[in-house]
């Protein structure tokens, strides 16, 4: 009979594998043509991705407010960088 695994232990479990997702992730988020393919195809996937990733971050990370405010400068210079 197969053991019942919870969500915070299979969260647990495969953290190192979230947390390289949400390292990947951070250094695609200044691919401007990525974030442009995404956001026409699926605007709400891509929020939904970004939510998850700041709240991996938040849960994960000492420094989180560190991370998240260089996410948020590298998001806001690709905004300023459009014609």
């Amino acid at each position: 009979m197969a053991v019942k695994m919870t969500a915070a232990d299979f969260f647990e479990k495969n953290n190192a594998a979230f947390m390289k997702f949400g390292k990947m992730f951070t250094k695609k988020l200044t691919d401007q043509s990525l974030i442009d393919s995404l956001a026409e195809k699926d605007l709400e996937k891509l929020a939904k991705v970004f939510k998850l990733v700041f709240e991996m971050l938040a849960e994960n990370s000492p420094d989180s407010s560190a991370q998240l405010a260089a996410m948020i400068s590298a998001y806001s210079e690709i905004k300023e960088d459009e014609p």
